[in-house]
């Protein structure tokens, strides 16, 4: 029996564009499936570090806590009923990390609701920050909702059912009391200094599996000094004075070395809303952090997020941290035009963005930039200047390189959300009626561009790069099918399929240059501005990508699927 059961939803797709990048494609049953090499793909899937703080911070008070992270996973009805009346506990917590976890976290409320009517349930996450009265007014089966940072919020909750106290007095809550919902004001923070390391429940499980755990998630910071109207951490409730607090570095590189020793971590994603702070004092702190790294010889790579008028875009910062194990970061450019990045409320220049790329690339860290194309201003010059920037700065090399076709997301909690004055009425495909539309619906306002012919740009942008988007992610599937039957033709003496995995590659490699062509395509059919632009831009993009694949595939990618799915199964039954 525990306490406290504490439950992350599954992620369910509704249509509705999400702040969200991290979509877990396979439940654990399927990855057990993969092939080795496949896995590959999804052995970065992040923890909710949230979840993992509060079950660590509840363990570290005595309470016994069941934390379990539905991500990744798909169990019934049933097996959630069955688990809250196999626990019994006092309390449970649903933590909702992002607006697609929403509708499950519905779910998962009537669920334990059914097995035990009497149970506290509590709702919280980043989502609820800024959603919190909202959430409550409309999911009112749930005793209270959170909001802020949870571990105090929760330890005073827990408290107060151990001793049968009013549990409204606890700071962080929205609750139901008469007709209508109150607050009882602003959470208290922890100190980040004396707190215990994240719960490690989801590497615990998965390496019970089978699966590996090469990568883990934690943190070296909360908080952010900076104001950009597109993001809500600026206004994080119960922040006091210096927004953006920090763990000791030896803290955090032995918990490292903990992972490393307990579950082979090789990876960890750093989860700080800015890993570099704010001038002098994150570059001491972060350089103390890689300086401890490299002292103790830990071998790691890492992945972070900053901004650029940090004091880490830095040559000496920027080459400790390398040699620490940085690999990777997102830094916060956001745009390569003036105008907007004055609205944005950045407060760099271009040309600072400019130079922060420039010395990724010469100290060899990948850069994935933060980037926002289209926001409720944004003009067709803007559009252009965007467009300049990523080929002078040379960064469209990420990943996905259409990833830079992107359009900033009103969210409650921003200044951008108080400054759409005239909101569109918010679509939500697969999804109608019911708590979680209602939420959704407010929780952000949709807008339309001044200029139709920048919306006109976004909705074919949006639609045509959403399709290479897509083959991409299911390239590894394709290469997984060649490999196979690679292997069954050298077993019985034949060769390869080198040619097709090598078509792919260049595919793959070449996606940089077709954002460029795709983005220009865009801009100077918009500035010609014809009769019916919506629909010549998407015939022309289409046609764009349709001409690349032939470059590079022999066929459009459709073709090229089914052509070596054809010519593998082929070879499969002919040796």
């Amino acid at each position: 029996m525990a306490d406290a059961v504490l439950l992350t939803p599954r992620e369910i797709l509704t249509g509705f564009a999400s702040i969200n990048n991290q979509n877990v494609l396979i439940n654990d049953e399927e990855y057990l499936k993969l092939d080795p090499a496949m896995r590959l793909f999804y052995e970065k899937v992040r923890e909710n570090l949230g979840l993992a703080c509060i079950a660590g911070h509840l363990r570290g008070c005595g309470y016994s806590v069941k934390a379990l992270n539905l991500h990744g996973r798909n169990p019934s009805d049933e097996a959630i009923t069955d688990l809250i009346r196999r626990e019994r506990p006092s309390f449970v917590g649903i933590s909702i990390m992002y607006d697609l976890h929403i509708v499950d976290a519905v779910r998962l409320l009537r669920c334990v609701r059914a097995a035990d009517p009497t149970v506290f349930v509590a709702i919280g996450g980043a989502f609820c920050t800024y959603n919190a009265k909202l959430i409550a007014e409309r999911i009112p089966e749930a005793d209270c909702v959170a909001f802020g940072e949870g571990e105090l919020t929760v330890e005073g909750l827990m408290n107060a059912l151990a001793a049968d106290r009013d549990w409204r007095t606890v700071p962080g809550l929205y609750y139901w009391q008469g007709d209508r919902v109150r607050s009882s004001g602003p959470p208290k923070l922890p100190d980040l200094t004396s707190e215990p390391w994240p719960a490690r429940d989801v590497l615990l499980r998965h390496r019970e599996a089978g699966i590996r755990t090469p990568v883990a998630s934690t943190y070296t910071s909360r908080g952010c000094h900076a104001k950009c109207t597109f993001c809500y951490v600026p206004r994080a409730p119960g922040v006091v004075g210096n927004a953006w607090r920090v763990r000791s570095p030896v803290d955090v590189v032995d918990e490292i070395e903990c992972l490393q020793r307990d579950f082979g971590t090789r990876f960890v994603w750093f989860n700080d809303d800015n890993f570099g702070g704010a001038f002098e004092d994150g570059y001491y702190h972060a350089t103390a952090f890689a300086e401890e790294l490299i002292r103790r010889d830990l071998r790691i790579s890492f992945h972070c997020e900053f901004r650029v008028d940090t004091g880490l875009i830095d040559r000496e910062a920027l080459r400790t941290l390398r040699r620490a194990g940085m690999a990777s970061a997102l830094l916060g450019m956001e745009t390569g035009s003036p105008g907007m990045a004055k609205r944005f409320r950045k407060g760099t220049t271009v040309d600072y963005n400019v130079d922060a790329a420039r010395m990724f690339k010469q100290e060899r860290i990948e850069l994935e930039p933060g980037w926002i194309m289209i926001e409720p201003g944004t003009t067709i010059d803007e559009l252009w200047q965007n467009l300049e920037f990523i080929v002078a700065a040379d960064i469209a090399v990420s990943e996905n390189p259409f990833s830079f076709i992107s359009r900033a997301i009103a969210l409650r909690g921003t200044e951008m959300y108080d400054k759409v004055v005239d909101p569109l009425p918010p679509e939500i495909p697969g999804l109608h009626g019911g708590p979680a539309w209602e939420v959704l619906r407010e929780a952000r306002r949709e807008y339309r561009v001044a200029d139709g012919r920048v919306e006109d740009l976004w909705r074919a942008w949006s639609l045509v790069s959403g399709e290479v988007s897509d083959r991409k992610e299911g390239l590894p599937f394709v290469a997984q099918i060649i490999a196979d039957a690679t292997r069954l033709r050298r077993a019985r003496g034949g060769q390869g399929l080198r040619p097709l995995l090598s078509r792919l590659r260049t595919w793959v490699e070449n996606l940089p240059h077709l954002l460029i062509a795709f983005l220009n395509v865009g801009l100077l059919l918009a500035d010609e501005n014809p009769p019916d632009l919506g629909r010549r831009l998407e015939a022309e993009l289409r046609a764009l990508v349709d001409a690349y694949d032939r470059e590079h595939l022999g066929h459009t990618y459709p073709e090229f699927v089914e052509e070596t799915k054809r010519t593998c199964g082929e070879q499969v039954l002919t040796g």
